[in-house]
């Protein structure tokens, strides 16, 4: 089965390029298209579902974050989606960097530090924030997007991440059903 995941960002492809082991034990095939941001997302969403479509995806995920949207629903409203052939929109709540932080085991190899979410991740206002402070703390600077990405990938793992966010959670529930 071959899967069409189209992304906010260069970081999140990095993450999911880092859960191939997982995809492939799940006997999935699996492209990734970063547009450069929800708003790009919003406005590219026909095209990049168009061309999943021509190149014969069996499924076409949307993951854009949730940040700055009143309801995960009204984020998959902008994506328009929903309705289409084979797409469907997972929203990110609030941000991939909240599936990160969920992932104690992640956090702690990446950066040899003790840490372990205190409940669902979900609920975080500013993950992207708080993973910055934490990685801050350890590198002595705020790293870019694409550090902190590169920096955790190899260690992120969905399946724990799940156990702490309920929209990862949603993510590898689906990935599981489709493979079959």
């Amino acid at each position: 089965m071959r899967i069409s995941f189209i992304v906010e960002g260069d970081s999140d492809k990095i993450i999911l390029d880092g859960q191939c082991n997982w995809f492939s034990s799940l006997g999935l095939e699996y492209d990734i298209a970063p547009t450069g941001g929800k708003k790009n997302m919003i406005k590219s969403a026909m095209k990049h579902y168009r061309i999943a479509l021509l190149a014969n995806f069996s499924n076409i995920i949307f993951l854009p974050d949730q940040n700055g949207d009143a309801c995960a629903l009204v984020t998959r409203q902008m994506i328009g989606m929903d309705s289409k052939d084979r797409a469907v929109t997972i929203v990110m709540k609030r941000e991939l960097e909240a599936w990160i932080l969920a992932d104690g085991q992640c956090i702690r190899d990446s950066l040899g530090i003790n840490y372990r979410p205190s409940g669902q991740t979900d609920a975080e206002m500013y993950p992207k924030q708080r993973l910055c402070s934490i990685l801050k703390r350890k590198l002595g600077y705020f790293p870019t997007e694409i550090e902190v990405a590169m920096l955790t990938a190899p260690n992120f793992s969905i399946t724990r991440a799940a156990m702490a966010n309920t929209s990862a959670k949603r993510f590898k529930e689906f990935i599981e059903r489709v493979s079959g």
